[in-house]
């Protein structure tokens, strides 16, 4: 690993996890085969008839504690899943399990007005509109064609019918939509990211874009699309920040910045009771982030999770 990957990226890896996670991390750089993840879709099925049936077709599979729906199939690539009723009605839907955390850390009602800032493919836009049971408003953005088909396929095929999609750059959505601002109860902002989590040191093709310039445009374009988000949740409202990346600019640093310019924006404590969770950090070469920045949380990449990073937030006015 160290020989192949980019020394800078190396390095920060070496600043941020002990040497036992980073013997985790080196085998998920060069893992051929990882599990397979599921979410059951509750506005057709239930968990319960779900695993019924994945044990009829001798599929083996273990329920994710922490996540109300995801199951990891043991024995089982996504081909395996082709010929299943429950997979072509849409009863089932592979999601990552990292990705299923950020929506679960909302506390969703199904009154709520939820937006998706840069929604597509759909995975956390569908596991909300499940969880509100296809009741009040679900907006889901992107602005990209090919990325908004992808959207609207996952939508109608998990049956969500409480979801408008819209065609917005996330920098500007309010000036687009204007009745949008102070409008939601919940903002889900899984952010566009340098996705580190895709490196294999079997395939060059997933690491050798990396560099640290594109870092540091992901990090401005969060950056972007933060400031111009936070005016459309409502007070005393949720935002979940996300990114499936470890570079501290994208994460950590963007945590620092929305403290530091927004104080009616509270971090508020993320716990998860996961063995490749791991905290926060709270420098990276000569940077420094506010101690507020320990309530949020990293995911390690395993066979059965990917590199991921999660922050609640609540508006708050005095």
């Amino acid at each position: 690993m160290r020989k192949i990957l980019n020394k800078e990226f190396i390095n920060k890896l070496e600043q941020i996890y002990s040497n036992d996670d980073l013997k985790i991390i080196e085998e998920w750089f060069s893992i051929n085969k990882r599990k397979t993840v599921v979410r059951v879709n509750t506005l057709k099925n239930e968990n319960e008839k779900i695993e019924i049936v994945l044990k009829e077709n001798k599929i083996s599979f273990k329920k994710v504690g922490f996540l109300k729906n995801a199951y990891i199939l043991e024995n089982a690539s996504e081909s395996d899943l082709w010929n299943l009723d429950i997979f072509k009605n849409g009863e089932i839907y592979l999601q990552s399990l990292s990705s299923q955390i950020p929506v679960e850390m909302l506390d969703i009602k199904e009154n709520d007005k939820i937006l998706d800032i840069t929604a597509a493919p759909g995975w956390k836009t569908s596991q909300a509109s499940a969880i509100m049971k296809n009741n009040w408003e679900v907006i889901a953005n992107d602005n990209n064609a090919i990325r908004l088909e992808k959207l609207k396929f996952t939508i109608n095929r998990q049956w969500c019918k409480n979801v408008e999609v819209i065609k917005n750059d996330a920098r500007s959505i309010w000036k687009n939509n204007p009745k949008y601002i102070n409008y939601f109860d919940k903002i889900i902002a899984d952010l566009p990211c340098s996705a580190e989590w895709k490196f294999n040191i079997n395939n060059e093709k997933s690491y050798a874009y990396w560099s640290q310039d594109i870092v540091n445009k992901n990090y401005k374009l969060q950056k972007e699309i933060i400031q111009n988000t936070i005016e459309l949740l409502k007070d005393n409202w949720e935002l979940v920040y996300s990114t499936c990346t470890i570079s501290p600019e994208e994460n950590e640093a963007i945590v620092h910045m929305i403290l530091g310019n927004y104080p009616e924006m509270k971090l508020e404590e993320v716990n998860l009771n996961y063995k490749y969770a791991r905290k926060w950090i709270n420098k990276i070469n000569d940077k420094v982030y506010r101690k507020e920045v320990e309530k949020t949380i990293r995911i390690l990449p395993s066979d059965e999770s990917e590199w991921f990073f999660v922050a609640k937030f609540k508006k708050i006015k005095n």
